[in-house]
């Protein structure tokens, strides 16, 4: 479209310049001519216009056609330049992806490696813990052991001490049964009689207390003077034997 109006333009200022050649033509005094002789200056004005109009076209479309290569040049090496961007772009994202893959891989191996390791540390804590309830069990079983051993030792000896110490508080409750015998006034008319007494003794021997329980009165009244009679009345010092003879019960029955 430029080129045609620039045409239309070109072709108009020719027109206007052979009017204003025709109108100087016309009013300018002149020898008298031929109309053969007239129009040989208007063709060639005519023909001047085309061939500016030619070389005007012609520099136009030339200017245009230099305008695009240029243009073209232009939008190559554009492309140019966006493939190269585009390859550096994915050479960059391949390095980039190839340098996450890398990544990935040593954190795996090193997850890998830790949880190697976690596991040996978990069996070796499980191993050291078995060994660990283990002799605790035996610990437990020997401590078992000791104690069921040293129970039936202590039930012998207490066995053989109840048995001992019985012993011993029976003799001198027949001591203490004797003495009061001894210093029992009218023996011979209590014969078949019985008194119960309850005696406390100091650890010296020295009666503390004597009570009458139940029997005849008369037996009880001279059994009871009769444990009072003597300064002190048979005790053992064995604390055991002393135990069980501090607060006991004795029957005075008189026997031919």
């Amino acid at each position: 479209m430029k080129k045609n109006k620039a045409l239309t333009v070109s072709i108009g200022m020719h027109i206007v310049l052979v009017v204003l050649l025709l109108v100087s033509v016309s009013f300018t005094p002149k020898p008298t001519m031929t109309f053969a002789s007239q129009s040989q200056p208007i063709q060639a004005v005519f023909i001047d216009a085309q061939a500016i109009a030619d070389q005007k076209r012609q520099r136009d479309q030339a200017e245009a056609q230099a305008r695009q290569r240029e243009l073209d040049r232009r939008q190559a090496q554009q492309q140019k330049a966006q493939a190269e961007r585009e390859k550096k772009r994915v050479a960059e994202a391949a390095a980039q992806k190839k340098k996450q893959e890398e990544q990935v891989r040593k954190e795996q191996e090193q997850a890998q490696e830790r949880q190697r390791t976690l596991e040996e540390q978990r069996m070796r804590e499980q191993e050291m813990q078995k060994r660990l309830e283990e002799d605790k069990k035996r610990k437990e079983q020997l401590e078992r052991e000791l104690a069921e051993q040293l129970a039936t030792e202590q039930q012998a000896l207490s066995a053989a001490n109840r048995s001992r110490v019985m012993s011993e508080v029976e003799k001198y409750q027949a001591l203490v049964v004797q003495t009061i015998s001894q210093n029992l006034f009218d023996y011979d008319s209590f014969i078949g009689k019985s008194c119960r007494l309850n005696v406390r003794l100091a650890p010296s021997g020295l009666v503390i207390d004597v009570r009458i329980l139940d029997g005849n009165d008369a037996l009880c009244r001279a059994s009871q003077a009769a444990v009072l009679r003597p300064d002190t009345l048979p005790v053992s010092k064995d604390p055991a034997v002393f135990a069980k003879l501090k607060d006991f019960n004795i029957t005075v029955r008189p026997e031919r």
